[in-house]
């Protein structure tokens, strides 16, 4: 854990390393990436470090965020404070799911940007933070200053920026770009978070057993924290879900549980694992659990399908109409950060055309293939399912893999009397998983595409 002694630039290594697993499993951004500069590609495993639990790296985040506000009280002209507080913000907005911290983390790291030098600044962390918030624009304008930095940038942080790059590429749709960068990245300097980057490509192309295999090599390389190792144990599930394997899924979050304890989105996680068994109290508890402490509308919207499937109607309704408030007001103000999950509060509000242009939102600020499937869904919901159908066709053209794409591509093909399109957007949903159409994803909230 960070102490008072670290450097700036220790402190933003070690703010990249906690990073790294938590983009791609809460479903927040990837960005990541980071090592300290000392070990070598083949160097033996570091001991594990960190907070243990939730509650204690929650308390040492808090402490963080306050000698940050500390520094920048007593220096509002240096980028620098600016530039530390962001990264406290961020990394404790990573942690706890806060808005709140996420948007105060770009505001100081823009106002970072501006106090700084053009060959120096918060090039790599104001970069970060962009991501998270669906800001490839900023990221992908902030990276290349990485070029003419003032001092030359060391390894690990030109592997960092070569990450990002890849980033920026996978959410602009451009998936070959992508993973060159990230081999760029790994040739610069090995991290796990790039071997993060690298499964989740590799998941999301349907290769679960390449993907898994690179996390479970980069748990055994590299030896991460408590909170990093639990954010993969996640991501393994995310594996075993997708592929159907919910036994698989369960024991990976069970894990992840255990190994971060008291961690609100393991304990999500195990939620919906829970409703899937039709164990409905036992899902109340998690999610009542993972709800403490800030305003999660994601995990409202999952006890909302549990309050539903056992016919508590006004609960759901309730509990629902927050959650909508919540996303609403958050598009408002970060509309590329939250269309995509405003988007399905207007769709559940009948609202088509309002569901339809915040998936536009969505596709323009990241046109991969979330993307594109949401846009594919609102073009359905308004009757265009020619349009929706060109939009899946286009998406299965880039390598993409998912039950998701299939599922919606079958229901609109059989709606235009396509019953060979139908019939074999099935069969590709059910070669991913055998359980693509159980009812019971209706249950799944995180990590399930």
């Amino acid at each position: 854990m960070a102490n008072d002694s670290m450097t700036s630039g220790q402190a933003l290594r070690w703010i990249a390393l906690l990073l790294l697993a938590l983009i791609a499993v809460m479903g927040v951004q990837r960005m990541l990436t980071g090592q300290d500069g000392s070990a070598a590609r083949a160097a033996p495993a570091a001991p594990a470090w960190g907070p243990a639990t939730y509650a204690d790296e929650l308390e040492a985040m808090d402490r963080v965020v306050a000698r940050g506000r500390a520094r920048l009280g007593a220096n509002m002209d240096s980028w620098a404070a600016h530039d530390a507080l962001a990264s406290a913000l961020h990394l404790r907005g990573q942690l706890t799911g806060r808005h709140e911290d996420l948007a105060a983390a770009l505001e100081s790291a823009d106002r970072a940007r501006t106090l700084a030098p053009e060959a120096g600044g918060p090039i790599l962390s104001r970069s970060l933070i962009a991501m998270s918030l669906h800001r490839g624009d900023i990221a992908a304008d902030e990276v290349p200053r990485i070029d003419g930095f003032a001092v030359p940038a060391s390894a690990p942080e030109l592997s960092e920026a070569e990450a990002i790059r890849g980033d920026v590429a996978l959410y602009g749709g451009d998936y070959t770009r992508a993973f060159a960068r990230y081999e760029a990245a790994e040739d610069l300097a090995a991290s796990l978070g790039t071997k993060v980057r690298m499964a989740d490509w590799h998941r999301h192309h349907g290769r679960f057993d390449k993907a898994r295999a690179i996390l479970l090599e980069g748990l055994e390389t590299h030896k991460p924290s408590p909170w990093i190792e639990a954010s993969i144990q996640l991501q393994l599930g995310a594996i075993e879900l997708q592929r159907g394997d919910w036994e698989g899924a369960q024991a990976h979050f069970a894990k992840a549980d255990r190994t971060f304890p008291g961690w609100w989105l393991a304990r999500a996680h195990l939620g919906q694992m829970a409703a899937t068994r039709g164990e409905f109290a036992a899902a109340e508890r998690f999610y009542l659990e993972a709800m403490e402490g800030t305003k999660r509308p994601s995990v409202m919207d999952a006890l909302v399908a549990v309050y539903e499937a056992q016919g508590r109607t006004e609960d759901a309704r309730a509990l629902s109409e927050r959650a909508g408030g919540l996303w609403k007001a958050r598009v408002a103000s970060h509309p590329a950060a939250y269309a995509d999950h405003a988007f399905e509060a207007y769709l559940s509000d009948g609202d088509s055309a309002m569901a339809w242009q915040l998936a536009r939102v969505n596709y323009q600020a990241r046109p991969y293939g979330d993307g594109r499937i949401g846009l594919a869904r609102a073009a359905a919901e308004r009757g265009r399912d020619a349009s929706a159908r060109a939009i899946l066709e286009e998406l299965e053209a880039t390598g993409w893999r998912s039950t998701e794409q299939y599922r919606v591509l079958a229901e609109v093909c059989e709606r235009l009397g396509d019953e060979n399109c139908a019939t074999g957007a099935k069969a590709n949903a059910l070669e991913i998983s055998p359980l693509a159409f159980d009812d019971r994803n209706d249950f799944l909230f995180f990590s399930h595409h």
